[in-house]
């Protein structure tokens, strides 16, 4: 009689925990994909179907939630060689969110706060934020500019003068080799006019004897 007690009464705490936890289904806790806290919903009702789950399920939808990027001084376009501090601005409950995931140029780093900073920033890039919440993923991207700074200015002055500098030593160096030319020339011409005028004054000289 105890024996068949003690079964009745597991019996019966079984189904009340398997109905408990079919109720608790029902009601959209547990869920994967579908199951989202109230901070992450707009639902609408009517006075009168208020306690309703499948009104629940059929007036209530994600809030639109917002994601943007600001950087420490509200532009877009910095100096090259800078340093830039992203910061994720979102308007999602704080108790939602979960981490945040920061890629640059499409690669993952290795932040997970809500602000990402870049160190000696040298060229331009594209900064994405993901906020991994209960709510589920919401991102925002921006667009770093970078512009040259004063030194590349000198090193490209620097790189005109030089360019410059050598033009004029090569246009020297073809003038001196014209001139070395022209002398050459010159010489030679003495050389065969002084040839001319000893064969001229041997024959002379035979022609008298």
């Amino acid at each position: 009689m105890l024996l068949g007690q003690g079964i009745m009464r597991e019996f019966g705490e079984t189904l009340l925990i398997t109905v408990c936890f079919l109720h608790l289904l029902d009601r959209g806790i547990g869920e994967s994909g579908t199951c989202k806290h109230a901070e992450c919903l707009n639902c609408l009702f009517s006075n009168a179907s208020q306690n309703s789950t499948n009104d629940v399920r059929e007036n209530c939808t994600i809030k639109d939630f917002n994601v943007t990027i600001k950087s420490q001084t509200n532009e877009t376009t910095v100096d090259e060689g800078s340093d830039v501090t992203l910061t994720c601005v979102h308007d999602l409950p704080n108790v939602s969110i979960n981490s945040f995931r920061w890629e640059k140029d499409n690669e993952l780093q290795g932040e997970t706060s809500e602000t990402f900073q870049i160190k000696t920033i040298l060229e331009s890039c594209l900064v994405d934020c993901n906020v991994d919440s209960i709510c589920g993923v919401f991102n925002s991207n921006i667009t770093i500019t970078v512009k040259p700074g004063s030194h590349m200015v000198v090193i490209l002055v620097c790189v005109g003068a030089a360019a410059a500098l050598l033009m004029m030593f090569a246009i020297g160096m073809k003038i001196s080799l014209r001139r070395g030319q022209v002398q050459s020339q010159a010489r030679k011409r003495q050389r065969q006019q002084n040839m001319e005028n000893i064969h001229s004054t041997v024959n002379t000289v035979t022609s008298y004897y």
